[in-house]
């Protein structure tokens, strides 16, 4: 109102001005943040110079934040047909209960799975990106605890139904090894002659070099692995805004594995309440500003409660709770403690630990075992089981 009041013209309107000042302002700041940028540009190497700069517009747009939309009646169509419909709807593919009763997931929406350590949260994402790719879309996974070679191994062993043990150790059966093949050319544009000449061939490490050399990848239906063990929200911003330049709609979701991982520069420990309420709000922003589903797994405590901060979930659209059960019962339970738009639903799906394998067939929750105590009480048994079921 100071500026308004030096400026000859009286007739002006307060939009032109509001926005003219928010210019000015974004041009002030911008030069701050630049200057800072600049003194300090020598000490970067390639990854942090891009890093930094994707952290700057992210700075600005928090500092500039306007409303998104102002809508009246005469604006926004009610009624959507069958085929707009379906594009803004995504399919977990988890559980086909789920999936009916709220007709897929919305577009822009952020997804919390919760979990005990090792209950599977990380297999759970994965079969969601799988779940994608083979609804003919494209996903983003990033991977901050495993490696991307892990991720790839799990991601491969979903997708072609084999043993996971198996391929980490390199003792694949021959019918093992064909459906690996047959889903490695799956990826890649014209590959089937390679999977024939792999028939008479069986060399497996010349199919694959053949294979990434001579053909390419499908346009729009891909797997992508971001590995970055210091994951920020600025890196998640750029990927992503990349990957939506290059897939457009097609890019349907984004894994961040997990929540409780990811680093937000000048916050302090991830580990503390604060910053993991922050970095859920931003998930979401991040969900919306490219029209994208996020799910990022989070870890729970023995009573169900988020770790370190219960206010992650104030972002979200949805929270699952993951309930882990014996692994020779081969099911996985989740239960919605926040579901938008939607009601409370509990669902289980069977898992082959073998394979990794969830299905979107549901099954009835296995009974939960009770033991007696010397008092003679009973007492549930609660899995608190490893993330695979060698490893308890």
């Amino acid at each position: 109102m100071a500026a308004l009041k030096l400026v000859d013209a009286t007739d002006i309107d307060p939009e032109v001005a509001l926005d003219a000042l928010i210019d000015q302002f974004t041009q002030t700041e911008a030069i701050k943040l630049l200057d800072r940028y600049v003194d300090k540009l020598p000490l970067y190497d390639s990854t942090e110079i891009k890093e930094n700069l994707a952290n700057i517009v992210l700075t600005l747009d928090e500092k500039t934040l306007t409303t998104e939309g102002v809508f009246s009646m005469g604006d926004i169509l009610l009624f959507q047909h069958d085929e707009e419909r379906n594009r803004n709807s995504v399919f977990l593919g988890l559980n086909n209960t789920f999936d009916s009763v709220l007709g897929g997931v919305a577009r822009q929406e952020l997804i919390l799975i919760g979990g005990k350590r090792g209950a599977g949260k990380s297999i759970t994402s994965n079969n969601l990106m799988v779940n994608q790719y083979e609804q003919g879309n494209s996903c983003v996974y990033f991977s901050i605890e495993m490696t991307g070679y892990e991720t790839l191994q799990r991601t491969m062993s979903i997708l072609a139904g084999v043993n996971h043990q198996n391929l980490k150790q390199n003792k694949l059966t021959d019918d093992e090894v064909l459906k690996l093949v047959k889903a490695r050319a799956g990826m890649f544009k014209d590959a089937d002659d390679l999977v024939e000449k792999f028939k008479t061939t069986k060399d497996r490490f010349a199919f694959e070099q053949s294979l990434v050399r001579e053909r390419t990848l499908k346009d729009n239906n891909q797997m992508v692995i971001i590995d970055d063990r210091a994951l920020t929200l600025t890196s998640i911003d750029l990927h992503i805004g990349k990957l939506k330049a290059r897939f457009g709609d097609k890019l349907t979701m984004g894994v961040v594995d997990y929540l409780n991982q990811v680093v937000m520069e000048g916050q302090g420990s991830q580990f503390d309440w604060q910053p993991q309420v922050i970095i859920s709000k931003k998930l979401k922003e991040i969900a919306r500003k490219y029209d994208i589903v996020l799910v990022s797994p989070y870890q729970i405590d023995a009573s169900g409660e988020a770790r370190f901060a219960k206010g992650i979930l104030d972002a979200a659209d949805i929270g699952l709770v993951m309930e882990a059960h014996d692994k020779d019962l081969g099911a996985v339970s989740f239960n919605t403690t926040k579901i938008r738009g939607g009601r409370e639903m509990n669902f289980t799906s069977p898992i082959d630990w073998d394979t990794l394998q969830i299905s979107s067939i549901p099954i009835d929750a296995p009974e939960k075992k009770e033991v007696i105590k010397k008092s003679g009480k009973k007492d549930k048994v609660e899995d608190g089981g490893a993330d695979l079921p060698w490893d308890a």
